[in-house]
């Protein structure tokens, strides 16, 4: 822990990849919180989380939704990421995660604007490293299988799931959702409940 804090305090933030981190955290707080106790009483929360990590969890495994479980395949299987692979790759798998856990709208110019990178550049180069799809077949590969885990998961109505997971109406969701997996989401929820 000693060099992720050293780093967070002394603002060298090469000393570990988690320094950063812990600075934005513990700045954000000194920023919300003005009370000293109750800022100092959070920051244990914090620091005692993070001595937790230390002690027991950094071998740990993060992969909990299925969004999360695709793009980890992907990296698997060598389509994502490889040594020519370009870096705005990686920071384009970590910006989808976000979005869709988020439940956020964005556009293929939303992310080129994150990026720094030309849309029409972006939008030639993307199917080479997402599974040989356009950037929208993708984004609604991801927002049907977050669909999938909400269906088994809930009990929410379809018109619930299909907000929940991006889509602008059930009949578009319901349409989108046969197509990928070639049955209606009510069947799906059906038979993956048995």
């Amino acid at each position: 822990m000693a060099p992720i804090i050293r780093g967070a305090d002394t603002d060298r933030h090469d000393f570990s990849p988690y320094s950063a981190g812990l600075w934005a955290i513990s700045s954000g707080l000194s920023y919300n919180i003005l009370d000293d106790h109750q800022l100092l009483a959070q920051g244990a929360i914090i620091y005692d989380a993070l001595y937790a990590w230390a002690s027991h969890l950094q071998k740990a495994k993060h992969v909990q939704s299925s969004v999360e479980r695709i793009l980890v395949g992907l990296s698997a299987e060598g389509n994502l990421m490889n040594e020519n692979t370009p870096n705005w790759v990686l920071d384009l798998k970590h910006l989808l995660q976000d979005y869709i856990d988020a439940d956020l709208s964005f556009s293929l110019s939303d992310i080129s604007r994150e990026l720094d990178l030309n849309p029409t550049y972006l939008s030639r180069e993307f199917p080479k490293y997402f599974d040989n799809m356009s950037y929208g077949e993708y984004i609604r590969k991801l927002r049907v299988e977050k669909a999938k885990d909400l269906l088994v998961s809930t009990n929410y109505k379809l018109t619930q799931i299909a907000y929940l997971s991006g889509f602008s109406d059930q009949s578009h969701f319901t349409k989108t959702f046969k197509e990928i997996m070639g049955e209606s989401p009510s069947n799906y929820r059906k038979t993956a409940k048995k």
